[in-house]
């Protein structure tokens, strides 16, 4: 087996439905020789709309291998890790249940699944373009340095060339692949470990990004090496209703929540910067007063809040916009880091001391054995 398509889903039995018409029709152009060599694994996340019955369907009048498992535990990390423990393929190939495919975006799959194995890589991050389903917002701004992320709208564009990650191109700076439409050798999950479980929409840690960007970063921390593959498409429907000042700003919150506690909770047991949250290139300009903590809160995030804020204040004296707004998410950055900060001092406070993971978080290995 080449190449195992993982969906994961809860309770989007119609999108998924025609992502599935979508899988089954390009899956019937292929050759013989290749289609045997394709399955799905189809985790449905605790659903309940009518999911089951339509994966069923789908079983039943496909030539497609199709494995279907349910997973009880909410949280696209218990979904994902489940379906690599069941998957046969050499590479695999996760997508999310909402969006639609290009035309080639199977072919092109199996393409890289039957040459993975001739070249060093382990992920290979695919496009992600939005489909906007409303007429598009004259205060919404894209382009770099004060535009949105495109990750706000689940995007990964930048350009039609291969590079390796993290690259910068005109669209902007790509860190690491977008989680809606990545490529990953199995390889790679068997010797360096699987998503958390924190993380990630309807996450027991009530966190609702992060859970591929996390995953994506520890591989990029231990040099897995990562391509972006622009030839593989997908395109993503975007819900009108995200298309909100007070939507995007949300988003904003959450993803930097999510940073900030998987960098403070580091799964390879790494402390992260005192000034984590603060510019690299203003590190040394931060007093050293402002390092004490209020109620576990670094000082120094308390005023760059501040400082955002009367930035933003003073943006009203001028007549453009597109500042204006990129000042207001970056605030409501502060803000996630802020209320992500008291939730690890609540971690810490509630749990009793260890010398063991004080040590670790020096560098030291109790476990291993010593000279």
């Amino acid at each position: 087996m080449k190449l195992s398509i993982i969906i994961t889903s809860f309770n989007r039995s119609e999108k998924l439905e025609q992502l599935l018409d979508d899988i089954t029709t390009q899956y019937r152009r292929m050759r013989s020789s290749e289609a045997n060599e394709v399955e799905l694994i189809l985790v449905d996340n605790n659903s309940f709309d009518g999911t089951n019955e339509i994966a069923y369907r789908f079983i039943e009048n496909t030539g497609l291998s199709i494995k279907f498992f349910t997973e009880t535990q909410l949280g696209i990390g218990h979904a994902r890790n489940l379906a690599i423990t069941k998957a046969s393929g050499d590479l695999l190939a996760f997508i999310h249940d909402d969006v639609n495919l290009d035309d080639d975006w199977l072919r092109e799959a199996y393409k890289l699944a039957i040459n993975c194995h001739d070249h060093e890589v382990g992920v290979y991050g695919g496009r992600s373009i939005p489909m906007w389903q409303d007429a598009f917002p004259d205060w919404l701004h894209l382009e770099p340095p004060y535009g949105v992320e495109q990750a706000v709208f689940n995007g990964h564009s930048y350009g039609d060339q291969e590079e390796v990650y993290p690259f910068e191109s005109e669209y902007g700076i790509a860190r690491v692949p977008n989680g809606i439409n990545v490529l990953i050798r199995k390889e790679v999950f068997e010797n360096c470990g699987k998503f958390r479980t924190d993380l990630g929409a309807s996450a027991a840690g009530g966190f609702d990004l992060y859970e591929d960007t996390e995953f994506f970063n520890y591989l990029n921390t231990i040099k897995i090496p990562m391509l972006y593959a622009p030839q593989l498409i997908v395109f993503h429907p975007v819900d009108p209703s995200r298309m909100t000042i007070q939507s995007i700003r949300r988003w904003y919150f959450k993803e930097a929540r999510a940073r900030y506690w998987a960098a403070h909770t580091d799964r390879m047991g790494r402390e992260a910067n005192p000034l984590y949250g603060i510019p690299k290139n203003l590190h040394n300009w931060v007093p050293s007063f402002l390092k004490d903590k209020l109620s576990g809160v670094p000082l120094f995030l308390y005023a760059k809040f501040i400082f955002l804020i009367s930035r933003w204040l003073l943006s009203h004296l001028t007549i453009g916009s597109k500042k204006r707004h990129w000042l207001s998410y970056k605030i409501s950055e502060a803000m996630g880091e802020i209320e992500a900060s008291g939730l690890i001092q609540e971690r810490y406070s509630s749990r009793r001391f260890s010398f063991k993971e004080r040590l670790v978080r020096k560098g030291f290995n109790p476990s291993s054995p010593q000279r």
